[in-house]
């Protein structure tokens, strides 16, 4: 642990006493009452800030789960999701599988205007439809593979016919998938910069790689929805000029490292987290390097100290496990749990020695250029160097990692963040079964590719929760995950914005319903 404590004394030694109290907690903060604020200002300004960028606005080619917090303003979805990643009526009010999943069904919401005017009905829907799973540079055609057909029953009425029951589409058309473009855009040249949906606000403002900004869009079907007359989202991503601007003022909220949560609430920031579906994992190529052999992978579970870092790089906050799925969610499986894989330096050496590599072996881990990932590397790497396995760093962009790592299958494997999906047959299908980008190398197993199968054919909502926790535990028995933690999705705003709520989703929140309180003064 020799790296994990120079940054240690790096991080603390360098604060000094009283901005270490800062941060944990130890002292008081501020000066002066606090102000008090009244009823919610439909003419305000929210303005928020996020450390991701959007890649395009034309949603069926954008290529990041995190475009998502970009594109939800402009976009309404087939089926919108609720804060625990429940589906619910979006655009469409309705839905039913028929005849054992061999068809999906959807009734939609009447006088849906899109932003330029046209109607939403069911051409409409059956155009985008079609659009996302065959227009060039599809980033979410595969998801909807299961669709064979579909056809249009009435104005407000189609029915999607399927290959196979799907019980993941609900909830995969509420997203990027699922997103709405308005028919008359699908072959503007401008699309990628400026989205063209039905959501509660107009998109009118891009500058790439720094804002965009939206217009409350009056004849949007929830009045409700867009609480701000405007709505701006800007791209930082150094965290502590992120929160030093919500301190200031500049913006109204962020998103926090776990390290900020003193500060922000010392600052008189209001601030939420909530662990959810994404996960930081390093994920394995598992044709590359030894990681095709079970033991391996055990061995390097067994080596990894997940609590210790959770304790010193999140102080705390977030959860050490050894699942993908965080517990209380329908793909946990309770039989394996959260410690499968204790600390046991000794059964990890056992293991190494059983594959043939009791002297250790050397590895390339591709490492994020992000300043948070160093510290994280460097805890991993003592740990894994405990038992005798080496780590060689690649350090790389992000858009790199996505090249090199999962178009390219170079390297053995990468210190990263899994997005999450809105259902877990997504990130089970995506991560550990052949033929998706996320997993490169392809690789699986007959046992874990026949439960991930059955897990999302089981359309019964009463049965398929044991299905999906069948798969986890196939995946978590056979090692194919090496995750380190789910860490919180944390968030600051200024004390006069409600209605902000964390999602079980992760870092891509919605803004419906959030208003900004008109200010009145100084408190008592």
């Amino acid at each position: 642990m020799a790296g994990f404590g120079r940054w240690i004394e790096r991080t603390f030694g360098q604060l000094g006493v009283g901005a270490l109290l800062l941060l944990l907690g130890g002292c008081g903060g501020g000066s002066g009452a606090a102000p008090t604020f009244g009823a919610a200002d439909p003419d305000a300004t929210l303005r928020f800030a996020f450390a991701s960028g959007v890649t395009r606005f034309d949603p069926h080619r954008a290529t990041s789960s995190y475009d998502n917090t970009w594109l939800f303003p402009v976009y309404d979805r087939l089926v919108h999701m609720d804060v625990d990643g429940h589906p619910v009526p979006g655009l469409a009010l309705d839905w039913h599988f028929g005849n054992d999943g061999e068809w999906l069904e959807f009734e939609l919401r009447p006088d849906v205007r899109f932003h330029d005017g046209s109607e939403l009905d069911a051409a409409a829907v059956q155009a985008n439809l079609e659009r996302a799973r065959s227009v060039r540079g599809s980033a979410v055609g595969s998801e909807l593979a299961s669709i064979r057909d579909i056809k249009i029953i009435d104005d407000l009425r189609l029915r999607l016919h399927l290959h196979w029951p799907d019980a993941a589409l609900p909830l995969i058309l509420s997203d990027r998938a699922g997103m709405m473009i308005a028919p008359a855009a699908f072959d503007d040249p401008t699309l990628d910069r400026r989205g063209v949906g039905a959501g509660p606000w107009r998109h009118v403002e891009f500058r790439m790689g720094n804002r965009a900004a939206y217009e409350r869009f009056e004849d949007h079907w929830d009045p409700a929805a867009a609480g701000v007359r405007r709505l701006e989202l800007r791209l930082i991503p150094d965290e502590t000029t992120r929160l030093n601007a919500v301190r200031s003022g500049q913006i109204d909220g962020t998103n926090l490292a776990s390290l900020q949560i003193e500060q922000a609430r010392l600052a008189g920031l209001t601030v939420m987290h909530r662990v959810g579906v994404e996960f930081l994992h390093i994920q394995l190529n598992r044709s590359a390097s030894y990681f095709g052999d079970r033991r391996v992978r055990q061995a390097m579970n067994h080596a990894l100290r997940r609590q210790a870092i959770v304790d010193a790089l999140g102080l705390g906050y977030g959860q050490a496990t050894v699942q993908p799925f965080p517990e209380n969610y329908v793909a946990f499986d309770p039989v394996t749990g959260r410690q499968y894989y204790g600390p046991d330096v000794r059964r990890a050496r056992e293991l190494l020695a059983e594959a043939g590599l009791a002297d250790g072996f050397e590895f390339e881990l591709i490492v994020p250029n992000i300043s948070a990932y160093l510290p994280l590397y460097e805890a991993v790497s003592d740990q894994l160097a405990a038992v005798g396995i080496r780590t060689r760093a690649r350090v790389l962009e992000g858009a790199q990692i996505s090249e090199r790592f999962y178009g390219a299958g170079e390297s053995d494997a990468a210190l990263v963040q899994w997005g999450g999906r809105p259902d877990p047959s997504q990130t089970i299908d995506l991560l550990f079964t052949p033929g998706a980008l996320p997993n490169p190398g392809g690789h699986s197993t007959p046992e874990v590719e026949r439960l991930a199968r059955a897990a999302r054919r089981e359309i019964d909502p009463e049965l398929r929760p044991a299905a999906l926790a069948a798969a986890t535990r196939a995946i978590t028995e056979e090692a194919l995950a090496l995750v380190l933690s789910l860490p919180p999705a944390t968030f600051a705003v200024q004390p006069a914005v409600t209605g902000f709520d964390t999602w079980i989703s992760g870092n891509k929140p919605e803004f419906r319903g959030v208003v900004v309180r008109h200010r009145i003064g100084e408190g008592a």
